[in-house]
């Protein structure tokens, strides 16, 4: 049994999840952590390759779990299968494989949705479009991640956006199980897109909230996932994701947000400090 499971979906990409898995084995405090991947019907040839980097990279994040799916299920229910790989788990994130994260990354979101009663999904910002390397090359003055002092004292305030921030990016985020459970999972007709925002929405209803930590800043190769034509035409899953949307809810996730801005609870905001893990309102 592990205090939290990160969980990462992966599809006909394995140089992609070679390095989202690297990343997270050199900046993750790895005791009583459980990463388990899931592929999500990768081709043959593909999987092969994805059965390797996970076979090498148990070298370095013991009790790696492959999962496979037996075909293309769409991302809600490979999530949802993460989710549910460990029942005792207390504390879930999900991390496409297009992210490579940083120093703190797991600290700042089990510690925010931990600390925080209100907080339904928390998420990081990221640098968008970019792999740490590229990023590195074209800012090379910038401070990288690995460089701060772990002694250093840092901050992670949930950021309150006045009720703009509906649900958490999709790309890295994290809940309790308990919030999970009390909303049912993610909704499994939403193949690809509008599954996060459906599922903050629905948890936002029972008053648990959804932010960006502003620290650590992750990379992500924004769109990566979806850039593949061989995986699905993103064009028309969008579109007939935000139909279901509006089909379901009866207005557009914009109309929704509107609503809901003036009924927005403002939280208790907690500072993660590095060394300690202390807090102070």
């Amino acid at each position: 049994m592990s205090e939290i499971v990160v969980g990462v979906p992966t599809l006909n990409e394995p140089g992609r999840l070679e390095r989202c898995l690297k990343s997270i084995a050199t900046s993750t405090e790895l005791d009583n952590v459980r990463v388990v991947v899931c592929d999500d019907g990768s081709r043959d040839d593909k999987l092969r390759d994805i059965e390797g980097v996970v076979e090498r990279m148990r070298q370095t994040i013991g009790g790696l779990v492959l999962l496979q799916n037996n075909a293309r299920l769409g991302i809600a229910k490979t999530w949802n299968r993460l989710t549910r790989y460990d029942p005792n788990a207390q504390i879930v994130a999900l991390i496409n494989d297009d992210v490579e994260v940083v120093p703190h990354w797991l600290d700042v979101l089990a510690f925010s949705v931990r600390e925080n009663p209100p907080a339904g999904m928390v998420g990081l910002n990221s640098y968008v479009a970019l792999t740490k390397e590229q990023h590195d090359k074209l800012h090379p003055n910038a401070l990288p991640h690995e460089r701060i002092p772990i002694i250093e004292y840092r901050q992670a305030h949930l950021l309150d956006a006045g009720g703009e921030l509906m649900w958490a990016p999709g790309n890295i985020f994290a809940f309790r199980r308990d919030a999970f459970d009390t909303v049912g999972g993610f909704d499994e007709r939403f193949f690809v897109f509008y599954e996060e925002v459906d599922f903050g929405l629905r948890l936002r209803l029972r008053k648990l909230l959804s932010f960006v930590a502003d620290y650590p800043i992750v990379y992500h190769m924004g769109g990566a996932t979806m850039s593949d034509p061989a995986n699905l035409n993103a064009s028309e899953r969008l579109l007939e994701s935000r139909r279901l949307f509006v089909d379901k809810w009866g207005k557009s996730s914009s109309q929704l947000r509107e609503e809901l801005r003036a009924d927005y609870i403002r939280p208790r905001l907690r500072e993660w400090n590095s060394q300690t893990h202390n807090h102070r309102d």
